[in-house]
């Protein structure tokens, strides 16, 4: 590759927190590789995945640490929120339970991220319309109680919204520090 072609490279870190069987590793796995596992697999500690993301003249390394959610987790996820340049709070659409305890996964994560990270609030297993128990207008007003940057819908079976919630944490994490995209 000559130097003319030679593209600038950011690496972003992004953490994705919620409780256990809320789609976070299949979400992951959705946007990263295009597949979908039916068998619910437990995260142990956190799982780490890439994607190369070309977003207008330069690429982002996109690196994902899904943690775990389990509460016997908790002891070993602190380490890794160090250094996240956004976060990603997810419930399962279908689970009240799981929307109830975002306040405590955002209370975690603001002892040990940086003050005004970007995050955003995802409502996984829209896919699941007949099991739903969240309403849309449920997940708007927490996010707009938590300060989100926005609330998505997703769903890491079918990958809706998926493509659009990862480019728009580029985008803002982008912004929010103030990185000169045209700069060389």
């Amino acid at each position: 590759m000559s130097e003319r072609d030679a593209k600038s490279e950011y690496i972003f870190k992004v953490i994705i927190l919620g409780d256990g069987a809320v789609g976070k590793t299949s979400m992951v796995l959705q946007f990263t590789e295009n597949k979908f596992n039916e068998n619910y697999i437990m995260s142990l500690g956190a799982n780490f995945a890439i994607k190369m993301v070309e977003f207008d003249d330069f690429l982002v390394r996109l690196q994902l640490w899904d943690l775990a959610g389990q509460k016997h987790f908790h002891f070993v996820r602190p380490g890794f929120y160090r250094g996240a340049f956004a976060a990603i709070y997810v419930f399962d659409l279908t689970r009240r339970k799981t929307f109830e305890n975002i306040g405590n996964w955002v209370d975690e994560a603001s002892a040990y991220l940086e003050p005004n990270t970007p995050h955003w609030l995802v409502g996984n297993k829209v896919d699941l319309t007949d099991e739903r128990v969240v309403s849309k207008s449920q997940g708007r007003e927490c996010a707009k109680e938590l300060g989100s940057v926005n609330y998505y819908e997703t769903s890491a079976k079918t990958a809706e919204n998926l493509d659009d919630m990862f480019g728009e944490v580029i985008e803002r994490v982008i912004e929010f520090n103030d990185i000169d995209v045209g700069k060389r």
